[in-house]
């Protein structure tokens, strides 16, 4: 009985040790390596919990004063490319070069909309992670009207219902319709029941990144080290102008006239979002699209009607805005809106020369 009670003792000693210190011993690049792990995150969005962790990690083992948060989809996450031609990347290689001691994190993740980017401003609060200096990309797709694909909150609907219940009602419907809302009882208990497990319990919250880490390494040992994918211009991609004739593609830049009221999700959560940005640093850009590849669409008199109503929007908004479309040359373009690693490189010097503007060091 008293060995029994030892190793009841030595279970649950060895039980806090992981819960309380796994956060700690984890390199951090396997979780946040100048943007979160798409891969981790979209196979299980409660992996975002341990990204939110780490990165308070780096500021506080760091002690940084400063830093800027950029929050976005495919393009913030700069798609395609590594991690090292990403925005934040840049960024921080321009700030070591000015000798700034601030640092750029970023949070964006493909696919990702307002609803999630403002699930996220809520959860870096719960983490102390602040959104004083922020960065936002929005894409023109944002304002088109859904039906009902894609919901608006793509990734985080779970943990918006945890943080702000009442804009999770607001648009339950919207998720209903998207079918990202589990109806059956028994099945939402589990699903309740297995988020609480993976968002609170370390050896859970950091499986996918251990796992993942370690499936590196071993290759590494072995030699086989990942080659690194070649981004060709849109231009010498023959195939992409057929693929944009599909229905998913043409509703991104449909030229139906927008609804610019609290209606549209995209306005809800914008709004939501301005105004926790309030008195704070917040510059918000709508991403360029390839006119040259989508003339089309682009030229279409609605189109352009959408776009004015876009700049209209912000134009008393107390946030900064800037409008990139036009402003990035058509050669730096992988597809319809994405850029190439030259084309983010770009356009991070364009986002550092608002950055400067800020008061930070």
């Amino acid at each position: 009985m008293k060995q029994f009670k030892r190793i009841i003792l030595y279970f649950l000693l060895y039980a806090l040790i992981i819960q309380f210190g796994l956060e700690y011993v984890i390199p951090v690049q396997a979780v946040y390596n100048d943007r979160l792990s798409y891969d981790a995150v979209k196979n299980r969005p409660t992996n975002i919990e341990a990204v939110f962790e780490q990165v308070k990690r780096i500021i506080d083992q760091e002690n940084l004063k400063d830093y800027v948060i950029i929050l976005g989809d495919s393009v913030g996450y700069s798609n395609p490319g590594p991690a090292e031609s990403s925005l934040a990347h840049f960024l921080n290689e321009k700030a070591k070069k000015y000798g700034k001691s601030f640092r750029v994190f970023n949070l964006s993740m493909p696919a990702m909309q307002t609803g999630d980017i403002y699930t996220v401003l809520l959860k870096m609060k719960e983490y102390g992670i602040s959104s004083d200096h922020l960065i936002i990309n929005i894409i023109y797709a944002g304002f088109v009207a859904r039906n009902p694909d894609p919901s608006p909150v793509f990734w985080l609907k779970d943990q918006l219902k945890e943080v702000d219940p009442n804009a999770y009602y607001h648009i339950e419907k919207q998720l209903i319709a998207n079918e990202k809302v589990e109806e059956n009882i028994i099945k939402k208990k589990l699903k309740n029941a297995k988020n609480i497990m993976y968002e609170n319990i370390a050896v859970f919250k950091y499986k996918d990144y251990i796992q993942a880490y370690l499936i590196d390494k071993f290759k590494s040992l072995k030699g086989n080290i990942v080659e690194r994918e070649d981004i060709k211009p849109w231009y010498e991609k023959e195939f992409l102008k057929d693929l944009l004739k599909q229905p998913m593609y043409q509703r991104e830049f449909s030229d139906i006239a927008f609804v610019m009221d609290e209606s549209n999700p995209q306005i809800y959560f914008l709004n939501k979002i301005i105004q926790l940005q309030k008195d704070k640093d917040t510059l918000i850009f709508l991403a360029a699209m390839n006119d040259e590849l989508l003339k089309d669409n682009t030229s279409k008199i609605g189109f352009q009607e959408n776009l004015n109503k876009i700049d209209a929007y912000f134009k008393n908004k107390p946030v900064t805005y800037i409008n990139f479309n036009k402003k990035i040359d058509y050669n730096l373009f992988s597809d319809h809106v994405h850029l190439t690693p030259e084309g983010y490189e770009i356009l991070a010097e364009k986002l550092w020369n608002e950055i400067v503007k800020w008061n930070i060091n």
